[in-house]
């Protein structure tokens, strides 16, 4: 895949534990960086909205990202951030229909209110 076709840097993010409140036990669960990829995020089309709500799927954008060994872990407990904004990965990664190693698909959906707080 050329280059010039994932025009955008793709941060993906995933859970991970922070440390432990030594007074009340408390285990948070923070974001951080899991990659950075290069990729091509695009909004669906209004058609393509309608067709995904039609199989319950609240799916608004999707993202191709450059296949690599760090791509291939990638998966839906995940999420990605773009432009300030993030995304959740609304099921697991689609390879390319061609070799299978050039690309991976995520379907996104609008992410979690509560993501858009925290960093």
């Amino acid at each position: 895949m050329q280059s010039g076709k994932l025009p955008h840097r793709i941060t993906i993010e995933h859970e991970t534990e922070g440390d432990q409140d030594q007074v009340t036990g408390y285990v948070p669960i923070i974001w951080t960086e899991f990659t950075k990829v290069w990729g091509k995020h695009e909004a669906l089309s209004t058609k393509d909205q309608l067709q995904a709500q039609s199989i319950n799927s609240n799916m608004k954008a999707r993202c191709r990202i450059r296949h690599s060994s760090k791509a291939i872990q990638v998966n839906s407990t995940m999420r990605v951030l773009f432009r300030g904004k993030y995304w959740k990965i609304d099921g697991d990664p689609i390879s390319d229909n061609q070799s299978g190693l050039e690309w991976l698909t995520l379907n996104l959906s609008e992410g979690e209110s509560s993501w858009q707080q925290s960093n």
